[in-house]
């Protein structure tokens, strides 16, 4: 599990690869151990989309009938979507690298992009984290949501584009191969598993 100061240079080198600064590369790990050790951000993560699971469970009682209880069991549906989400997109990446030709960059997709998920899921529980302490926020709170979203795609977008040396298509590929599949299990497996009220 890698320590605090760790990460911190992991996402300092993040920053300097958005900017188009390729020396960002020189404060990441990214050989064989560093790819493994980077789905340690998952565990990095978990404090902030554990919020978003309390914001959600408000929002899902808020829509049921009075009395209704839910137990340890919606937070692990919640748990195995995030996952799920997380995961295929990788896998899918994986899986193309070698017919559609960049498998050379597979590695430091996944490294940069785990990494890069810890700000980003800190910066997206911020609305979630509104909505549980401020009753009725649920407007300002979207707009909020929607502005980290159109932010976090840009600087995903940048930094693919850094990763793979400047190939605008590839790095746009890549930013909707992990946008799209992610969105679109997200939302058949929260119907699947009757999270979404009725």
């Amino acid at each position: 599990m890698p320590l605090l100061e760790e990460v911190l240079a992991y996402i300092k080198g993040l920053w300097l690869l958005i900017r188009g600064d390729r020396e960002g590369f020189r404060w990441l790990d990214i050989s064989e151990s560093g790819l493994w050790r980077s789905f340690a951000a998952i565990l990095w993560s978990l404090p902030a989309i554990a919020v978003t699971w309390a914001s959600w469970r408000l929002y899902y009682l808020s829509a049921m009938p009075a009395g209704t209880t839910i137990g340890f069991g919606f937070i692990l549906k919640l748990f195995v979507i995030d996952l799920a989400s997380w995961l295929l997109p990788i896998i899918l990446i994986v899986i193309l690298s070698r017919p559609l030709g960049f498998a050379f960059f597979v590695v430091p997709v996944i490294v940069t992009t785990n990494w890069l998920s810890v700000p980003l899921s800190y910066a997206m529980a911020l609305p979630a984290a509104i909505r549980l302490v401020i009753p009725g926020s649920e407007g300002l709170t979207s707009l909020i949501w929607l502005l980290l979203l159109v932010a976090s795609v840009g600087l995903l977008f940048r930094l693919l584009r850094t990763v793979t040396g400047d190939q605008t298509l590839l790095a746009a590929a890549l930013t909707a191969l992990f946008l799209l599949p992610s969105i679109m299990i997200g939302e058949f497996l929260q119907r699947f598993f009757g999270l979404v009220p009725g």
